[in-house]
């Protein structure tokens, strides 16, 4: 992977052209596109990319494409009504998203040329306006938040398996100066603050305006309302504020004592499975990928959890989004999880049910199918939250789990 940037770069981002304040009520109707892919893939006969915009109600649209020619470069030219967020997709490999209110380019990595290949794209930084390089610092933001996750869960990992225990200990023990989340946060709210009158803001209200803090939920919303009086023509908050209020409703169908909705996913065997006959059990759903390495490394403490507590009445029910039923199975092979293992047949829809944008995420599950927690990401707070729960709940177990039926979305 590239370096992801340098500090002066990343200062002079934020110094923003005086005339900006007279330039941004004014939409830009075209705009173009160029770029570069560094690597192709070599089992394809053509090497396609191809641009969405962003409309916020959780799908982008594609909205044209184009074959990368021989010196690897490609070129979009892009007429709208006004400027808005898009995602190039380079050989479903790699991505970018930019602003659309002036020019850019783009050198994108494009084929994932490791031996074991992820489809989790790397930071792109986007050549383009001021108010695109939000976009780029949120980017940047998430993708520094993503390796520094990984580091660690490598690290605890490896400082168990060690015969000195002094590594472990050490970093279970000592407080970290600035934790991963509240680094991730900080950073954040810095870049709204520095942008927070800009058009462009609503990138990151569709990730601020979360449905289950309703303290961030009402901030998020009171930004939302402020873009919308002062750009009409900005489609996309509209569309955006009537997405989080969908979303809205749904996560309170979510909350810790609501029923676990009712749902059945084509199983390794090729039946169609549900949750229900788990009644009177505990259980972990777990959302994965084969792509993603967050999962990939949660999966051996859940194995754990699994030995642990199977014989006192916990379950664990693995629910793939994989598009991929090829890649699906391997990983399944590689990882061996002795619980059932489900697939998603609509991605979206499930994302889209059990509110949640990023995985692992998971939810624990009481006797009588009902919400206990929800976890995003498998962290040592979520590790011990479930142990506790599970290891109190099976010291008693009931003589009849109490019938509850589950709801449907």
């Amino acid at each position: 992977m590239r370096k992801a940037g340098r500090t002066g770069i990343l200062l002079a981002m934020l110094a923003a052209p005086a005339a900006l304040s007279a330039q941004v009520n004014k939409p830009v109707k075209s705009i173009t596109v160029r770029g570069t892919v560094e690597f192709t893939d070599p089992k394809a006969d053509v090497q396609k990319v191809w641009l969405s915009k962003d409309n916020f109600s959780g799908k982008p649209v594609i909205v044209d494409s184009a074959v990368v020619g021989k010196d690897n470069t490609f070129t979009f030219n892009i007429k709208q009504d006004h400027q808005g967020v898009y995602i190039i997709d380079a050989l479903h490999w790699d991505r970018a998203s930019f602003w659309g209110d002036a020019d850019v380019k783009v050198a994108m990595r494009g084929y994932d040329t490791a031996r074991h290949k992820v489809k989790v794209p790397h930071y792109n930084f986007v050549e383009g306006s001021y108010d695109n390089n939000f976009i780029n610092l949120m980017a940047l933001n998430s993708e520094l938040n993503y390796r520094r996750m990984i580091d660690e869960y490598n690290m605890e990992y490896y400082a168990k398996k060690a015969t000195d225990t002094t590594w472990f200990a050490y970093m279970k023990n000592t407080k970290k100066y600035n934790p991963m989340r509240e680094d991730y946060q900080v950073r954040e709210e810095t870049l709204i603050r520095s942008f927070i009158d800009r058009p462009v803001l609503v990138y990151a209200l569709r990730g601020m305006a979360s449905t289950e803090n309703t303290a961030q939920y009402e901030k998020a919303m009171k930004m939302l309302e402020t873009l919308i009086g002062r750009y009409p023509w900005l489609t996309e908050a509209q569309k955006l504020k009537q997405t989080i209020l969908t979303n809205r409703a749904q996560a309170m169908k979510l909350k810790t004592g609501e029923p676990m909705p009712s749902v059945k996913y084509p199983s390794a065997q090729g039946t169609q499975e549900g949750l229900e006959k788990y009644k009177g059990k505990y259980l972990l759903v777990d959302f994965w990928a084969s792509w993603c390495g967050p999962c990939r490394q949660a999966i051996p403490k859940v194995k754990e959890l699994y030995s642990t507590y199977k014989d006192n009445g916990f379950e664990v029910v693995s629910i793939s989004i994989d598009t991929d039923q090829k890649a699906w199975k391997k990983a399944m092979t590689e990882e061996n999880m002795p619980w059932e293992q489900l697939l998603s047949d609509n991605k979206d829809k499930t994302m889209e049910q059990f509110q949640f944008s990023g995985i692992p995420t998971m939810y624990l599950i009481d006797r009588e199918g009902k919400i206990l927690e929800r976890f995003t990401g498998y962290s040592e707070e979520a590790e011990a939250k479930v142990k506790d729960i599970v290891s109190k709940g099976t010291k008693a177990a009931p003589k009849k789990a109490a019938s509850v039926p589950m709801t449907s979305f």
